[in-house]
């Protein structure tokens, strides 16, 4: 598909750098509009995540009726995220203290190269033996979530950081 530029006219050359220019700018356009977007997304966090739970903090309200029929409410929110080099040690703390269940664990196994009668040597010997392999531990998003919001509603204490988990507010506009 290359092709010698001589062989094209002065005129599509020129039309080939205007698009191409055209595409160059449009794509600045987007990235600003997304910055843009990005400090907006932000600044609406702040205000809905900081500054209207500490106004209706200070007038002792988790709820308030505005006059054009809007209600505005605010309520507690739970996020938890473990973070990979704290993975094993939440691990241990969950099963430790009996939230094991939390952690799936799913066992699997690779192989390389002409290594084909090892694997199936093994697959053999675990279906022998009633496993089906591969192991992946993890901790659904979802649930870790309901564990943080049932566990902090309950009053228990628990390793916040470790779990990568948090308590916020959030306020909630209702038209």
């Amino acid at each position: 598909m290359a092709k010698d530029a001589e062989g094209v006219s002065q005129d599509n050359l020129g039309k080939i750098g205007a698009v191409a220019t055209d595409v160059a700018e449009t794509d600045k356009e987007i990235n600003d509009i997304k910055e843009q977007l990005k400090k907006k997304e932000e600044y609406r966090k702040k205000l809905s995540e900081e500054v209207l739970p500490s106004l209706f903090a200070e007038v002792g309200l988790s709820e308030l009726k505005l006059a054009d029929g809007r209600l505005i409410s605010v309520k507690d929110y739970y996020g938890a995220s473990i973070k990979p080099e704290k993975k094993a040690m939440a691990y241990a703390w969950l099963r430790n203290n009996g939230f094991g269940d939390l952690v799936k664990n799913q066992v699997s196994c690779s192989f390389g190269r002409n290594e084909d009668e090892k694997a199936k040597g093994l697959l053999e010997h675990l279906n022998k033996e009633g496993y089906e392999s591969s192991q992946r531990e993890w901790v659904e998003p979802s649930t870790l979530r309901a564990f943080i919001r049932e566990q902090h509603e309950s009053g228990k204490k628990l390793p916040m950081d470790l779990l990568g988990a948090y308590v916020g507010q959030k306020t909630t506009i209702k038209s």
